[in-house]
Order: structure tokens, then sequence, then C-alpha cells
């Protein structure tokens, strides 16, 4: 039996259509952000690893702190004070990878392992491992938080990123946080911030700039009391509020810190979760209408509401 020429020439333009329907859908899944993509990667997951061998310092007690079986020390935090430009602390949870640092008296520099990585990143070298996975959920809580210049908005789809020129903390805590902090300072201004584990559940984070002289450091003058918070930051992360924890990358949440009548300058809280959740669990976020936190998931949905609105034009 023979075809007839128009069905078979409506048969090849068929196929020719789906050929190009299929192209057109790989490429655009491939330019979407990988936040839209179900993708909620941490902020600094795309550091490469030879990148973190040059911007990061990986000293004494980061590994134990991430490593509590190393022998000859046992130390649960670690507070890390700057104000250059160009630090990439995302880079810390490489110590989640067994053999990437050489633990070496009170350094650790990158092994020959990490040097053979190249482009890899934070979170595919994470991935990759089964060890550095197993980390990501249990075992070991480690709380890290840094507070820094900059805005959350500005952390997109997980890429790696540098700290900006200013003054900046960064802090990782195996224990159970329940501290308060004042002494970042811009001109005559601090400011000042905790993180406890209030008794009904979830991590509390508050910040908020003062305009006292109370004594720097975890001293007198220092609140934890939200009271103390109103107008600023205050947050209260649970179970069921962090972002990421899968494809390497450990959860984390993003708030920007309110500037108030007196701050001057955009300062954001970046907090990371790795091992066992922080704190008593619980289930919802709440935090005061006065904060101002953005994470990407937020940026996520105006972009898919921006993309509905784009197709309706």
């Amino acid at each position: 039996v023979k075809s007839r020429p128009g069905f078979s020439a409506a048969l090849h333009l068929f196929g020719h259509l789906l050929h190009l329907a299929m192209a057109l859908r790989t490429a655009v899944y491939a330019s979407l952000p990988l936040t839209l993509l179900g993708v909620d990667l941490a902020p600094g997951c795309g550091c490469e690893v030879s990148h973190c061998c040059q911007a990061f310092d990986n000293s004494y007690p980061l590994p134990y702190i991430f490593n509590s079986s190393l022998p000859g020390f046992s130390s649960t935090r670690n507070i890390v004070p700057r104000d250059s430009a160009g630090y990439s602390a995302a880079c810390s949870f490489l110590n989640l990878v067994p053999g990437v640092f050489d633990t070496e008296g009170n350094t650790s520099l990158c092994s020959d392992l990490a040097k053979g990585m190249g482009s890899t990143t934070v979170c595919e070298a994470i991935a990759a491992s089964a060890e550095a996975r197993g980390q990501l959920e249990t075992r070991r809580s480690v709380l890290s938080t840094f507070l820094e210049p900059g805005a959350c908005a500005e952390l997109q789809d997980g890429a790696c990123y540098e700290s900006r020129e200013g003054n900046a903390i960064y802090s990782w805590d195996a224990s159970e946080p329940n501290w308060c902090w004042k002494g970042l300072s811009l001109g005559t201004n601090k400011m000042q911030w905790s993180l406890t584990c209030p008794e009904e559940g979830g991590l509390s984070i508050q910040a908020k700039w003062m305009d006292d002289n109370a004594t720097n450091g975890e001293s007198g003058g220092c609140s934890t009391n939200p009271g103390d918070y109103s107008g600023g930051l205050q947050a209260s992360v649970r179970a069921d509020d962090w972002n990421g924890g899968s494809d390497g990358s450990p959860r984390w949440r993003c708030f920007d810190v309110p500037r108030g009548d007196i701050g001057s300058s955009d300062y954001r809280i970046l907090a990371y979760s790795v091992g066992d959740l922080p704190c008593a669990v619980g289930s919802n976020m709440t935090f005061d209408s006065s904060s101002a936190g953005t994470s990407l998931s937020a940026l996520a949905g105006i972009a898919v509401a921006a993309a509905a609105v784009g197709a309706t034009v």
C-alpha cells in the first residue's frame, strides 16, 4: 500500500515541529533561575573549590567545629570579625567533605584532593560525598551566622559571592545558641544582635541599630529581650522555615536588618544550618512586620508573578 504524498509531508512537518518544541523547552529551562526550577541553593553554593582555596582562611578551630571526631581538640564556637572585602565565608562548608583540608597545627590548607577539584563548586563537592550529605541532615548541629554589609536581594540563585568592604562578623556555633553581641560599629552607632532558643521553640534572630555607648562584646548592656529590638529585626525560624537542605546545599535563611532612624548602611544576617536543626523546632515562621527580611524563595515568587503578567501582555 502506498502512502499519499500529502500525508507523508504532513507527518514530516509534524516531526520537525515536535523537534523544535523540545529544543525550545530545553532552552527555556536552561535560562530559568535555579530557584524557579525548585533548586533552592544557599548563597555561596556556587563558589568553586579553587576559589575557596584563595579567598577563604580555614584556620583553627573551624575544622574541629564541623568535625567533632577530629582528634586533639574540641571546640564549639568561633567568631571572626572582618572589615575588608573579598571573603567567601560559605567556603567553610567544605569542612563537611572529608579530605578537602589538610589540618596541620593551627592552620588548615587545601589538600591535593581539593586542588584537583578545580571548578567543582562547594555544594557539588558536598553532594558528591556520602559522608558530607549525611552531615547536612543529621549528626552534629552547626549554626553559621554571617552579619555583613549588603542586602538579601543581592544574593542570587546560590551564586558565589564575596564580602563587601565594611565591618562584618562571622560566627560558627556547634552549641545551643544563647548569646548577644554588641560591637559592630559604623560611626557612633552600633549593631546589637542576638541568637537564642526561646521556650516556645524555633531559632530567634534579633538585630537593631543602637546609638548608645554600651561596652562591646558579650557583656553589660547587651540584651536578648524582644522588647529591646522593637523596630528592628525580630525573626523566629522553625523547622519548616529553612530553605535548601538538599542537592548539597545547607539549610539557610537571609534577613535584612532595618536601618531605622540611625542605620547608615544596608546590613543582612545570613543563617545556615547543617546537621541536626538548632533549638527546639515547631512549624511556622513569624517575624515582626517592621523587619525587612528577604529570601530567595520570596524573590522567586516575585519573578514567577512578573513572568505571568508578562505572558498576558
